[in-house]
């Protein structure tokens, strides 16, 4: 991109300081003259949005690819190069919840598609279900035509936050459903502190404060967002060949995950191999409980707040 020009004033226009560069000292405002050609607000505008992308590409791949790394940069006061760790977890939590909504309208496409009498693989259609009566003794039939929908050829992949409720009550069950969408992220996020907590006192001979365990939490959860990503889409294109085979490869990438929170741990709290395994499991026991506790009480505040509405 070409560099915008500058407003050549003495101070920022927004705070009043004086200016000794293209950015104010004070409030970090760029010293731009837009009054000039309206293409430099947009190149300003699209600079900001390819800088914000590509921290979060950048981060995102140190995720992966060295786990532990941005924990141990950010607390080192390494952190400009890098997304900033809230930021990384609401953005990789947005992109969680909007592909977890995506597959979950697919799946429900697709049961509808096979629960329709009047569609079948080829284009053609079937007779909708006929009445067939008689006179005498002989009771009225229902004939339904349609394929039944077999829910035990089902992967645990499929729609990972679906609800089970009556399935005669399809409105208390989709009112209920989006309510408990709404308030997951919420949820979640406020489990950050109990994480940061176990951590805390898993950890607690390693004298490390309570914020260094924040941002590892914020991090290792960030992880596990973009990790079920890859886990559903991974299955999602398995599930062409079969659903055993995309139930295997979500397991080898379930597994993956685990590997990755495994190798962070090592990083971050640099110890061997069998303390690591064992806090390790004892980091997922307790956070484990904490979530159990969580989702007991998003479900009764889902209800509570459904009922209400009703």
């Amino acid at each position: 991109m070409s560099q915008p020009k500058l407003s050549s004033k003495s101070h920022c226009l927004n705070c009043g300081s004086p200016l000794n560069g293209p950015y104010c000292s004070k409030c970090g405002q760029h010293d731009v003259d837009y009054s000039g050609s309206f293409f430099h607000i947009i190149e300003d505008a699209l600079e900001g949005a390819l800088h914000f992308d590509g921290k979060f590409f950048k981060s995102a791949r140190y995720i992966f690819t060295r786990p532990g790394f941005l924990t141990t940069e950010f607390v080192a006061g390494r952190r400009v190069r890098y997304m900033h760790p809230v930021r990384l977890y609401i953005f990789a939590s947005f992109l969680f919840f909007a592909f977890s909504v995506l597959a979950s309208h697919g799946l429900k496409s697709d049961s509808a598609k096979m629960a329709n009498p009047s569609t079948v693989a080829n284009g053609a259609t079937l007779p909708k279900s006929k009445e067939v009566g008689s006179t005498g003794f002989m009771p009225k039939v229902n004939v339904n035509l349609a394929p039944p929908v077999d829910h035990a050829t089902r992967s645990w992949l499929d729609d990972p936050l679906r609800i089970t409720v009556d399935p005669n009550d399809k409105v208390s069950q989709r009112d209920l459903a989006d309510e408990i969408c709404h308030l997951l992220p919420a949820m979640l996020i406020l489990c950050l502190p109990f994480l940061a907590l176990v951590l805390k006192l898993v950890y607690i001979k390693t004298g490390k404060p309570y914020l260094e365990h924040i941002i590892f939490a914020i991090h290792i959860q960030a992880l596990a967002f973009l990790s079920f990503i890859l886990i559903k889409a991974g299955g999602s294109l398995a599930s062409i060949v079969s659903k055993d085979f995309e139930s295997m490869v979500g397991l080898i990438l379930l597994l993956g995950m685990f590997l990755l929170i495994y190798r962070a741990f090592r990083v971050v709290y640099q110890q061997g191999r069998v303390k690591t395994v064992f806090k390790f499991a004892l980091v997922l026991v307790g956070y484990g409980l904490i979530l159990v506790f969580a989702f007991v009480a998003l479900g009764n505040s889902s209800s509570y707040l459904v009922s209400r509405g009703s």
